[in-house]
């Protein structure tokens, strides 16, 4: 069921007070939310701590954020500081405080927050995130941002792919090139295989066309390397294999090491203009069920700042490498002036 991005109707979500309407141009699923949950100390440790830019005196972790490519290239970190001060300046809050970062992949990420070791997640699957919804481990899901699958691999390119080849074409290639098994560069493909939101997309366009090489021991050049994104991509670069990636974790892996990135060629890529395209790759921004008491207001209005266009759309719209061209990650689209941007989302 995908009952998000409603246009015309006003988002309802739970506070601590009661049930709260806001209108907003990215409508999503909500369920009612505990009130009464003490905090407690989390079982996962943190990747990474952050402070405010300004307000940056803070010992106490108020928000714990979980995800894989986005905390690693830099724009978790960017999201949080921007937060907080936002949060002091504009919010009432009265004193500075720490986010942390919890790595986790699509499915460790939504695992976290039913545990409550996450009070956000950043997610790229809606069959999952409806889910979640569904279960109530989640409470709301809003439209956060979008990155773009990349189809990546050796520039020898041993499975000849062509530029005007469509991305299921491309799949169909590496199947063919990595059965037959033929020439001094043999056709490898080296897939996550972690539940990953990356590995449920390459199972899914290998099952579009008919194929399912993780279920044959003798499928020798499907490669399993559960990682997550950067030292996956840096194994597809050093070992000649395609990979799908995103370009997040391409440019992310460019700006900390040019070589490694150059060794490989992006095949085919995602883009914005039509939200069918099965290598465009929406992040959602699940609020958890678990959140404690005490941080259930800062974590409810991390959610509604983050699709405000003057708040995370536009850390998100502003986010850069060093070392590289142009944007990671592009502005969630405003579902009620443009639904037919978030249809399927």
């Amino acid at each position: 069921m995908k009952t998000s991005c409603l246009s015309g109707i006003p988002l309802t979500f739970a506070t601590l007070a009661g049930w709260m309407r806001i209108p907003t141009a990215m409508s999503t699923q909500q369920v009612p939310v505990p009130h009464n949950i003490e905090c407690t100390v989390p079982t996962v440790p943190a990747a990474a701590q952050y402070k405010g830019l300004k307000y940056d005196t803070g010992r106490e972790t108020r928000l714990r954020i979980s995800n894989g490519g986005a905390g690693q290239s830099g724009l978790v970190g960017a999201l949080a500081s921007a937060y907080i001060d936002w949060s002091r300046e504009h919010n009432g809050i009265s004193e500075d405080y720490l986010i942390e970062w919890v790595t986790g992949d699509t499915t460790e990420s939504i695992n976290y927050l039913a545990t409550g070791d996450a009070d956000i997640a950043i997610t790229y699957n809606a069959a999952a995130e409806n889910r979640t919804m569904k279960l109530g481990v989640a409470t709301r899901r809003v439209y956060g941002f979008r990155d773009h699958f990349y189809l990546v691999g050796p520039g020898a390119n041993p499975a000849n792919l062509a530029s005007n080849d469509s991305v299921y074409d491309i799949f169909n290639k590496i199947v063919t090139s990595g059965n037959a098994a033929n020439g001094p560069l043999p056709t490898r493909f080296l897939s996550r295989y972690d539940k990953s939101a990356t590995n449920i997309k390459e199972s899914l366009l290998f099952a579009k066309i008919g194929q399912v090489p993780w279920a044959y021991s003798y499928s020798k050049w499907y490669h399993q390397y559960p990682q997550y994104p950067i030292p996956a991509l840096t194994a597809a670069s050093l070992l000649q294999e395609y990979t799908l990636s995103d370009r997040g974790t391409f440019l992310t892996l460019q700006s900390q090491n040019k070589t490694v990135a150059d060794n490989l060629i992006v095949y085919k890529r995602g883009e914005d203009d039509d939200p069918a395209d099965p290598l465009l790759n929406p992040a959602a921004i699940l609020l958890g069920g678990q959140v404690c008491k005490k941080n259930l207001k800062l974590a409810q209005d991390f959610v509604t700042w983050m699709i405000d266009p003057s708040g995370g759309q536009a850390v998100v719209k502003g986010f850069q490498k060093h070392g590289t061209r142009g944007y990671l990650y592009t502005t969630a689209p405003d579902c009620k002036k443009q639904p037919e941007h978030c249809a399927g989302w």
